[in-house]
């Protein structure tokens, strides 16, 4: 006797497809209306990033909590006519041949299925918008160097409630060529309802982005090429956002004074790290971007976080390369400091008579590991 599958009780049906393949979940949701409720509901339980390769390849990866999950490549080509061995596969108004392979490692299932289509740019829009009203919350990663195909997939994934990360790389087979100020601008504009911004392409020293009336408002931007973001450009769009990473910019202390001054007047800015040319900031010291800072104070020792200083638990900084301010609230502190080639504002940090304790026994520990191998070196001598 054959049972439906859409009879069955939700939590059977959940289980069936955390053990379906992505491509037969797929295919199942495409049959009908209820059965794709059935499938967008099944799949809402679990992590997925989508990863679309322009014209190349789409990739959709599942992760369950213990680390296992399913992987679908969908590998796109032109080919005509298809191999006879390839199964014909509908989908919407498309028409396809496909032909896949499936591997299993470390509890992770991989399907890679090639495509075969007549128009490949047509087909990756729709099955982006399809893949994207499946998953109400989704995290995206685009190679494209094209600013009509980035409009067009932007506007494919529209019906995502939220998106978490987009990251914009330039794709490999593009990675010599020079600026694309227009694919930057249009991705600043486009890509504002993400929640995390990643933009991988170079701007040339020329490009000029508009100062709106709307700043940015993401919970994380990350950008490779900032020469662009002036002091104006930065207090009245960036402080709005809770982390900020700009690579390949200087700013002079003056600039630095300005945007420290306009946090504490109210920003809900809790990390920002700015990489500069070469060795802009190496050596450099915050005396005199502080030095009219009312109640700004130099700090010696601190805990931050390990993923940005990872010597030891407590960093010893030299005289003017750490201080400590605080928003005009009284509620929110910040440290400032020199890290190698970066400025970095932190709001995750420990100071105070603790940490002061524990530098002074590292400090002496290193002092007495120092004399024992001092020791050690002259009885070899001797």
């Amino acid at each position: 006797m054959t049972i439906s599958l859409l009879r069955l009780p939700f939590l059977v049906q959940r289980q069936i497809f955390e053990e379906t393949g992505l491509l037969e979940a797929l295919s199942i949701a495409i049959l009908s209306k209820k059965s794709q409720a059935t499938v967008r509901a099944c799949l809402r339980h679990h992590k997925y990033h989508l990863r679309y390769v322009e014209d190349k390849n789409i990739r959709l990866e599942r992760k369950f909590l213990n680390g296992n999950g399913h992987i679908l490549v969908l590998l796109l080509n032109d080919q005509t006519p298809p191999p006879a061995s390839f199964q014909q596969w509908r989908f919407g108004s498309h028409e396809v041949a496909i032909k896949s392979k499936s591997k299993e490692s470390n509890g992770v299932i991989a399907t890679f299925t090639n495509v075969v289509t007549d128009n490949i740019s047509n087909f990756a829009t729709g099955i982006l918008q399809y893949l994207s009203s499946l998953r109400p919350k989704l995290s995206l990663t685009l190679e494209i160097s094209n600013a009509e195909k980035i409009r067009r997939i932007v506007q494919s994934v529209e019906s995502v409630k939220e998106i978490k990360d987009i990251n914009f790389v330039r794709p490999y087979w593009n990675r010599n060529k020079g600026p694309q100020d227009e694919l930057v601008k249009l991705v600043l504009d486009e890509c504002q309802r993400a929640k995390n911004l990643n933009v991988a392409i170079p701007t040339s020293d020329s490009f000029v982005y508009p100062i709106t009336t709307m700043p940015f408002n993401f919970d994380s931007i990350f950008m490779t090429t900032a020469r662009w973001v002036s002091r104006e450009h930065f207090i009245k769009m960036f402080l709005s956002c809770k982390k900020v990473q700009l690579q390949w910019k200087n700013f002079t202390d003056d600039d630095l004074t300005a945007i420290f001054k306009a946090w504490t007047e109210g920003s809900r800015l809790e990390y920002l790290e700015l990489e500069g040319t070469f060795d802009f900031y190496r050596g450099k010291k915050l005396g005199s971007v502080f030095r009219q800072f009312p109640g700004a104070a130099p700090v010696r020792n601190a805990i931050v976080p390990e993923w940005s200083i990872p010597i030891s638990e407590v960093v010893r900084f030299g005289e003017g390369k750490c201080y400590r301010m605080q928003q005009r609230d009284g509620q929110t502190p910040a440290l400032v400091y020199i890290n190698n080639k970066s400025v970095i504002l932190t709001t995750d940090f420990k100071i105070g008579k603790e940490v002061d304790e524990m530098a002074a026994r590292i400090e002496e520990e290193e002092r007495l590991r120092r004399h024992f191998l001092d020791e050690h070196l002259e009885v070899e001598e001797d």
